[in-house]
């Protein structure tokens, strides 16, 4: 299983460099996808032919450098002290506590651990590498050997899991409005056989595409292509293959970063973190959220599978070194860039918080070398500034209280979350693994101090975005850790209860967390498997399309009118997303009449625009169906007013056309 995972990389990676020569050829999809077939022979044939060479021992071998010092016990205690203080206080903020508290004692916490942990690193003589891997010290590989679990005996627990989380995603449906972009790009790669290079939301192709989304993300094309080829509607082979398929992915990855980095009874640890994304359900941005719920887009998949397959090559790199773990590295940047264009800070972010910390080692080799994930997400960046015009981000800036809340959630998880990540240098297995998760602490730190994030977001124009940095915590996995803390007994010979850890987990879990699966989070579960979007939705959308017809322009409320991207490229609805429409490269005229078309038709209550403004918002655009509630009374008014009529129902709406239709 960890060869597949890591196959499915390797190989997507090489669909992502494929797609973006195509780019520049401006190839069809068939043409991608068999120089993708000739591309993935050519990798399994070299890998086949020196299999021995990629996985052969450490390119290079590094040994400890003499002791300072041996560090205090006192530096230890303040730094876990602190980083308990910082994560209570970051959960809580929302309750009033400062954001400065979490600062100054996050600060304190990383100082602590930074200097505990460089200093013990180098303690010590001799050569601080073993046949599979840099162990710098005695009392690492006993730790390591004692505590870990044979991989195998986790291994079931791990499969049942990610088959269950695979299997429920196909039943919860919790829609969203970003997919009128994402789905819309496969179904119109699978309607025309060709990459969609311009906007196909509003427009047949004659807007040029999303400010702030270049078309530098290859799955949905992939997902595309390859339902044209099955000859499967695209919105069906997302939600019924690549779903579960990229779940049950996100499970092994999850497994493999335990494994990876628990210093004992990871089948344990795996299965707090199970509990966690199953409980994350608390806001619409968790990880929870972005896991079981939403895994067809590409995003969901950087922060759920590529995050923690980074971290376990990462870990493996500095402690194997060898030529696959290097490729890997590299791989694992060019597949990011391909899920989503957050790769292009998310990934030099995580490889910045590993490389950092075994540069400070006296590592720096192999620091520099953990850089080479980040190679293609900064170049692939650099590219997309230099070839366009407008790379910013439409949308609301987070603070970094706010982009704290609103990945690693607020209240008991919110404190979970936060203890987990300062805690994580002495929670993670002792080498390599407490110094990556001590450079993570380090970076959210950093990423959370006053200013940061507003400066990131002035100078990159991605300040709506900028949210996303909170991705580079890996905190299912961290939170799981907490369950393998050593307990010591009150007094000598009592045994220690092994379990109470993660007793106390699940129930903070139970008692503050609340389902992925729940209406407070936006899901309902279906009683089949379901397209992830209101089957009445989808069916009115589609009767209106056809009354429509090919070219045709269609307007109806908002809640339906989002379903007509995910149907066809041949009928375009007036405003499927409003926040795509914004940031839409179109003259203003074009978005003010949308605007006050959807206002017209979006509900029975509230304002309504001008008679004389719908009625010239209609006449500019070539409205062919317009359709409102059949309970709005007032905005079909203004429909008729305008000079449409012919009412026709269809499900929840009455339609109505222009004169002489």
């Amino acid at each position: 299983m960890d060869g597949l995972s890591d196959a499915a990389v390797a190989l997507f990676a090489a669909w992502t460099a494929v797609y973006h020569a195509g780019l520049l050829l401006r190839a069809p999809t068939w043409a991608l996808l068999l120089a993708w077939l000739a591309a993935a022979g050519a990798l399994t044939a070299l890998y086949a032919a020196g299999r021995e060479w990629w996985d052969g021992g450490p390119l290079w071998r590094e040994r400890a450098r003499p002791a300072a010092r041996r560090p205090s016990r006192p530096l230890a205690v303040v730094a876990v002290a602190a980083g308990a203080v910082a994560g209570t206080c970051a959960g809580l903020h929302p309750s009033g506590v400062p954001w400065w508290c979490t600062c100054v004692a996050g600060t304190v916490s990383v100082a602590a651990a930074a200097a505990f942990l460089l200093l013990r690193g180098r303690d010590g003589n001799g050569d601080g590498d073993g046949e599979h891997g840099a162990r710098e010290h005695a009392d690492e590989d006993e730790d390591e050997h004692a505590g870990a679990e044979p991989a195998r005996r986790g291994t079931p627990l791990a499969l049942l899991t990610g088959a269950g989380f695979a299997v429920a995603s196909l039943f919860i449906v919790n829609s969203d409005g970003d997919d009128a972009y994402f789905v819309s790009r496969s179904v119109a790669t699978a309607a025309t056989g060709e990459i969609p290079l311009k906007d196909v939301i509003f427009t047949p192709g004659t807007a040029d595409e999303i400010a702030g989304e270049p078309p530098i993300a290859s799955i949905e094309v992939l997902a595309g292509a390859l339902a044209r080829v099955l000859g499967v509607p695209a919105a069906s082979f997302l939600w019924y293959l690549v779903l579960p398929a990229a779940v049950f992915l996100a499970v092994w990855a999850l497994w493999r970063l335990v494994r990876a980095w628990a210093p004992r009874r990871a089948a344990l640890c795996f299965a707090v973190a199970a509990a966690y994304l199953l409980l994350s359900g608390t806001g619409p941005a968790s990880l929870g959220s972005f896991h079981l719920p939403r895994m067809w887009q590409g995003k969901a998949m950087l922060v759920s599978v590529l995050v923690p397959l980074l971290f376990v090559y990462l870990t493996r790199w500095a402690e194997r070194r060898s030529r696959r773990d290097l490729a890997l590295l590299a791989a694992a940047g060019v597949a990011g860039v391909g899920l989503t264009s957050s790769a292009a800070f998310v990934v030099p972010l995580v490889a910045g918080a590993a490389a950092l910390p075994l540069v400070a080692a006296g590592r720096v080799r192999t620091g520099l070398a953990a850089c080479a994930a980040a190679a293609y997400p900064i170049a692939a960046g650099l590219a997309v500034m230099l070839f366009n015009d407008d790379t910013s981000v439409a949308g609301r800036v987070h603070d970094a209280p706010s982009a704290y809340g609103w990945v690693l959630l607020q209240g008991a998880l919110g404190v979970l979350a936060g203890c987990a990540l300062w805690l994580s240098p002495w929670t993670a297995r002792r080498g390599a693994p407490a110094l990556i998760a001590a450079g993570v602490a380090a970076l959210v730190t950093a990423l959370v101090l006053p200013g940061v994030l507003d400066a990131a977001a002035s100078l990159s124009g991605a300040g709506q975005v900028l949210w996303r940095t909170m991705w580079t915590v890996p905190a299912p996995v961290l939170i799981g850790l907490l369950a393998a803390v050593r307990i010591p007994a009150a007094r000598p010979g009592l045994v220690r209860v092994a379990a109470a850890p993660a007793a106390a987990l699940a129930v903070a879990l139970a008692a503050g967390g609340v389902p992925v699966w729940s209406a407070s989070n936006g899901s309902v579960v279906a009683a089949r498997p379901s397209w992830k979007v209101s089957g009445k939705a989808v069916w009115t959308a589609r009767e209106v399309a056809a009354l429509a017809g090919p070219g045709g322009l269609v307007l109806m409320p908002s809640a339906v009118m989002r379903a007509v991207p995910l149907l066809t490229v041949d009928t375009h609805a007036v405003n499927p997303n409003g926040h795509y429409l914004r940031s839409l490269p179109a003259p203003r005229g074009f978005i003010d009449d949308r605007r006050v078309l959807t206002a017209a038709v979006r509900r029975p209550w509230g304002d309504k625009p001008p008679a004389a403004e719908v009625r010239a918002a209609l006449e500019r655009t070539g409205v062919d169906v317009a359709c409102a509630w059949r309970r709005d009374e007032r905005g079909l008014e203004l429909l008729r007013a305008a000079g449409y009529g012919g009412i026709r129902r269809i499900g929840p709406l009455n339609c109505l056309v222009p004169p002489g239709r």
